[in-house]
């Protein structure tokens, strides 16, 4: 949501973006526990963005995350380097209020939730800075971006501060994971083991529209510039090993994320 005073827009301070689709009993607690999460903040001061893919392909987290970037650029095009963005997925959020100090700044990159090997969880960082990183990788189906997000954070020169951050599973971080089971793609996997590099740069055909009534960026079109191939799609359940596929090749010796 865009607010404006005087016909003039205010440019909120922070800007959570929130990858999404087809977990609408997440969305609606979600979108209710943030609420009183962020009661104590002006309402100018921030914003909550749902990006949500809305085709049938496998769900790409890395692009949704990638064009919700691209989205704040667009709608700030002169003020976009200076908002934090908080990259929080749906299902994860702080039990209480004022516990998380969301605010960042330029080179230092706030890990809050999640493993120390990976940059997923809830994650601030200024935006001028993720458009140094080139953001995501735009890996199909159950990927590795959060693990390769924080390499390429560490070879932008930017620090990681982990100063509150809190483990998997501890008390103080409410996450309602629905499975272990996700749909993992094996040519995707191997983008990642082969350390193929894309980003927000190379999305194409990018298209989507506001609702503010829901504060949904509805992404209607996007292509990557490595295709999607269904045939390779398989559900792996997370709990028979963190590693979906062999590869014939020595892959980066990086866990990915148990749920």
């Amino acid at each position: 949501m865009t607010i404006t005073e005087n016909n003039e827009t205010v440019v909120p301070k922070l800007i959570f973006i929130v990858p999404y689709r087809d977990r609408e009993q997440h969305l609606n607690f979600f979108a209710s526990h943030m609420e009183g999460i962020m009661s104590d903040y002006e309402k100018t001061d921030y914003n909550i963005i749902y990006i949500h893919q809305c085709d049938d392909r496998a769900f790409n987290r890395g692009a949704m995350k990638n064009i919700g970037f691209l989205y704040v650029k667009d709608v700030y095009p002169n003020e976009y380097k200076n908002i934090t963005l908080i990259f929080n997925d749906v299902d994860t959020m702080p039990f209480t209020k004022n516990f998380l100090n969301y605010n960042t700044h330029v080179g230092n990159v706030k890990h809050f939730y999640g493993y120390d090997y990976t940059l997923g969880g809830i994650v601030s960082i200024n935006a001028g800075d993720f458009e140094k990183t080139n953001g995501f990788p735009n890996l199909w189906a159950w990927g590795y971006e959060d693990n390769e997000f924080q390499k390429r954070v560490i070879a932008t020169g930017l620090n990681i501060d982990r100063n509150q951050y809190y483990p998997i599973l501890d008390k103080n971080i409410l996450s309602i994971h629905a499975n272990n089971e996700r749909i993992v793609n094996r040519m995707e996997y191997l983008k990642y083991a082969k350390k193929i590099r894309d980003g927000f740069d190379s999305l194409q055909k990018v298209a989507y529209h506001y609702d503010e009534k829901t504060g949904f960026v509805n992404v209607t079109s996007f292509e990557t510039i490595h295709k999607h191939d269904p045939n390779f799609d398989k559900i792996h359940n997370f709990k028979n090993g963190n590693i979906p596929f062999s590869t014939g090749y020595k892959t980066p010796q990086m866990k990915m994320l148990s749920l």
